[in-house]
């Protein structure tokens, strides 16, 4: 990879990590999503490389053509077309670069190390929420965003599941490492907690315990797997009074809390009010939660032929009277909104194609790297089918996930992913 495109991928990772900042904090921009486009394309296509046997490539065309396709059925402009499924073209084609175009190891731990940095970076967004603002606000995701909520339980839930793991399969800690790692976990928690986001006290407890269970048959064969229970113990410990804490704090979660409860009391009624919100309707009869708005716009869709074939037409979503017709007033998902807008065929292949790149290995097997797999597509499948569209409507997720696949499992890459995964050098 040249210079200036190994330069315009840094810039990529900056936009796309400080987009909030630009838009709330120093410029007071409206919308700072055409940076992130132009930084995008400028990497994308400077130096454009293609190689079709990169995986998903056949399954991305197929996307392309039925989103066409299905735009023409609609009525829907070319632009519209675009608008709609831009974010998914971007992370397959910055998914192609990356794969392709060769880097060398010691390219990988600069690139590796500024992504880990725009991780640590969003205690910044997240203090100046907490402290200067004084408040917790949905749309303040970090310095990342300030529109996009349910990016502040997504992105801790990614970064911190990938760190449980990346801890899980380290014989020896150095103390840079357990530094940055804190980080990375404060980081991810700070997100969450300012943007007053209620899933992360429900999803991380439930990935660290899937990242232990895809972990322990590897993991109890080391000779290190007792040290590594005593420490899953000792953050197990820790991490109970800081879940408390944030459901005590956290809008809807602390309504019927009052102060004087258990833990188990906590998480019970926690537990309940979940469980009430996935069922819950307005009071127009419509559906608000995201269970029963799945479960809605799936059955309409398999009796009605057109909304099955082509959907309503992209961007109708949030149009009253789309929402009249299907019966839901929130609880939209990824797979859902793909639904409504374009169809099964469309929604299908999105799917395919995103777990295509997730899960198809041409390089090195490591058991590290293929629980890390694993977990990506458990993040990929339980965002798009059970909470939101975050990984279809902007790069926060996509370009970090992206940029690891690219190292594990390209061929170009044999060398650097076996050096990064069985080396300390990250945290030199």
């Amino acid at each position: 990879m040249s210079k200036v495109k190994l330069n315009l991928l840094f810039l990529c990772l900056f936009f796309v990590y400080t987009q909030g900042m630009w838009e709330r904090t120093l410029f007071f921009l409206p919308d700072a999503t055409y940076i992130v486009d132009v930084a995008i394309v400028a990497f994308i296509m400077f130096q454009f490389k293609w190689n079709p046997r990169t995986p998903g490539s056949k399954v991305f065309f197929a996307f392309l053509l039925t989103a066409f396709l299905v735009g023409i059925t609609n009525s829907d402009s070319i632009t519209e077309t675009f608008l709609y499924t831009r974010f998914t073209i971007y992370t397959y084609l910055i998914y192609v670069q990356v794969y392709n175009l060769g880097l060398d190891t010691k390219t990988w731990f600069r690139l590796l190390k500024f992504s880990v940095w725009m991780i640590i970076i969003q205690v910044l967004g997240s203090l100046y929420t907490i402290f200067f603002l004084g408040e917790q606000i949905e749309g303040y995701v970090g310095l990342m965003s300030s529109s996009g909520g349910t990016t502040a339980t997504i992105f801790p839930l990614f970064v911190s599941s990938i760190a449980f793991l990346y801890y899980l399969f380290r014989s020896q800690m150095l103390w840079k490492e357990w530094l940055i790692l804190l980080l990375v976990f404060l980081s991810a928690f700070l997100v969450g907690y300012a943007s007053g986001k209620r899933g992360i006290y429900f999803t991380l407890p439930v990935f660290f315990i899937i990242v232990l269970i895809m972990a322990f048959p590897i993991l109890i064969k080391s000779g290190f797997f007792k040290r590594k229970l005593i420490g899953i113990v000792s953050i197990t410990i820790l991490l109970i009074p800081v879940l408390i804490f944030g459901i005590f704090n956290s809008r809807g979660l602390n309504y019927s809390l009052s102060g004087n409860e258990s833990y188990s009391e906590v998480v019970s009624n926690s537990f309940s009010f979940a469980e009430e919100y996935e069922s819950a309707t307005d009071e127009y009869g419509r559906t608000i939660g995201r269970s029963n708005t799945t479960t809605q716009i799936i059955d309409k869709s398999l009796s009605d032929p057109t909304l099955f074939i082509s959907g309503v037409g992209y961007g109708t979503t949030k149009e009253e009277s789309t929402m009249l017709r299907l019966g839901y007033g929130y609880g939209l998902v990824g797979f859902t909104r793909d639904l409504i807008s374009a169809g099964w065929i469309f929604s299908v292949l999105a799917v395919i194609f995103m777990s295509l790149i997730i899960s198809r290995n041409h390089s090195v097997k490591l058991g590290l790297t293929k629980i890390l797999r694993r977990l990506i597509l458990f993040i990929f499948l339980y965002t798009h089918f059970f909470y939101s569209s975050d990984f279809t409507v902007s790069l926060k997720i996509n370009l970090l996930m992206v940029i690891l696949l690219a190292l594990i499992n390209s061929p170009l890459h044999k060398n650097a992913s076996l050096e990064v995964f069985t080396s300390n050098r990250l945290i030199k």
